[in-house]
């Protein structure tokens, strides 16, 4: 059997740098929207989200607005097939 020990640091170093490149993301992100207030003054903010929860094979999907709850199910579906595609 081959040495996997290579990819299993491979995969922890890639989930790290994951989670850094969104925690960089997130500031460059707040900074430019604080700049744009500053430029707009300030005003009423509408922010829209959501998010899926995959519980199983059966995914909750939310958001506060209908554009993104359908993308969010699209995004569903995909990461369901996915996961029956790899764990056969």
């Amino acid at each position: 059997m081959p040495d996997l020990s290579f990819l299993i640091a491979a995969g922890i170093l890639l989930i790290i740098l994951g989670f850094i490149l969104i925690a960089f993301s997130m500031m460059r992100s707040a900074r430019e929207s604080e700049e744009r207030d500053a430029e707009k003054g300030a005003g009423e903010k509408k922010v829209k989200c959501g998010g899926v929860i995959l519980i199983g094979p059966i995914p909750i999907v939310f958001g506060t607005d209908k554009k993104y709850a359908l993308i969010l199910m699209v995004v569903a579906i995909v990461l369901m097939l996915l996961a029956i595609i790899f764990l056969k």
